[in-house]
């Protein structure tokens, strides 16, 4: 009963506070899915803030995720049916989001909002792993670098959608990576990150649990970090590996921050998370891809064979990839690919990085000087 009370009386606060905000216009507002996205915007909001104190909302759907900043207002706003009473109430002249699919489920667009902006929470393409129309509805999106500009153009062509304004800014996290990276930590852990996966069974390759068992037995040091849609979507999994495991040199991470989990790993094992981009043109060091199911999201994916896939690229170029059956050999995998990696591809990922992304290192300065002052 009490239980029950409360939820109620947060419910009635939620409201209320959506309605004091609704109340008038705001300049900026943030919304976030939940505290592991705050890193993504980090940035930009730190940036903002200076330029317009107190003119900034951020808002979310988790109540442990705030800015922590004397000139950022936080919301709390759940999530649903209050998500959407949100959507629908609040007047902003930009809102900045990296959720797709607006407009193409709960979240709506209203008249109330002069421009909805997107940015990236992952350096991938926008053709294999979004939903086909997961970009459509905004006015504005700021661009990792020209892959995503010709996938963009290029559907806005096929579609005859309205023209959106694409921002060259680059990738935004990178620069967050960079500027909190301890390099010189120990490299004492093998990362074990898979990704999420519509064409998966509980959206996840169970085969993982076989690689961390072979993994512990080859006395390696084990990190296991589930993607958030995992948590969402794989809670029995997740249970039955935490279990399983957690006698031994394992470690179950549901830390908010990957900086820790990527700085303390010799290698990545992966299937074809985004973290894998990260690992390699950051970090610079080797992944395993272990062959699985392709993570495809959009129906209509053929219709962009002719456009660079980065996420492709990355993994052809400088990954290693292994089948069901090379589990057991796992190790001389790992060993075979530190020792590949270091001597053939260092040199060549900051080529490569600097060809495929805008502003690397120079992201909010770029910002400043040919968005901000020429859009806000």
């Amino acid at each position: 009963m009490l239980k029950t009370i409360n939820k109620i009386t947060e419910t009635i606060n939620i409201f209320k506070n959506i309605n004091r905000f609704a109340s008038k216009k705001i300049k900026i507002v943030f919304y976030s899915e939940g505290k592991t996205y705050l890193k993504y915007s980090y940035l930009l909001v730190e940036f903002l803030s200076k330029i317009y104190p107190n003119q900034i909302l951020y808002v979310s759907s988790d109540k442990e995720d705030r800015f922590e900043n004397p000139n950022i207002k936080n919301l709390y706003v759940g999530e649903k049916f209050l998500l959407q009473y949100f959507f629908f109430k609040i007047k902003a002249q930009y809102l900045f989001m990296t959720t797709t699919d607006l407009g193409n489920n709960i979240l709506k667009k209203t008249k109330n909002v002069e421009k909805y902006i997107y940015y990236f929470h992952a350096p991938v393409s926008t053709t294999k792993v979004y939903t086909s129309k997961a970009f459509d509805n905004y006015d504005v999106i700021f661009c990792n670098g020209d892959y995503q500009v010709h996938e963009i153009r290029k559907r806005e062509d096929l579609k005859n959608l309205k023209k959106k304004q694409l921002f060259k800014s680059g990738y935004f996290y990178f620069d967050y990576l960079k500027r909190n990276l301890n390099l010189k930590n120990n490299n004492s852990e093998i990362l074990v990150a898979p990704s999420w996966n519509y064409n998966e069974k509980n959206f996840i390759n169970e085969n993982f649990e076989e690689i961390i068992e072979v993994l512990l037995r080859k006395n390696y040091n084990v990190r296991f970090r589930p993607h958030p849609e995992h948590i969402k979507r794989s809670g029995i999994f997740l249970n039955r590996i935490k279990e399983k495991f957690k006698l031994r040199n394992f470690v179950f991470d549901l830390n908010i921050e990957n900086i820790k989990s990527m700085e303390q790993a010799q290698c990545l094992v992966t299937d074809s998370s985004g973290i894998a981009i990260e690992f390699t043109l950051i970090l610079k060091k080797p992944v395993l891809y272990f062959k699985s199911l392709k993570k495809i999201h959009n129906e209509e994916i053929k219709d962009y064979d002719d456009l660079f896939n980065l996420e492709d690229a990355v993994e052809k170029k400088f990954g290693y990839k292994f089948e069901h059956g090379d589990i057991e050999k796992i190790d001389q995998l790992i060993n075979n690919a530190i020792k590949k990696f270091s001597k053939n591809n260092i040199a060549k990922v900051d080529e490569f990085l600097n060809k495929n992304f805008y502003n690397v290192n120079n992201t909010v300065h770029f910002f400043e000087k040919n968005i901000y002052k020429n859009f806000f």
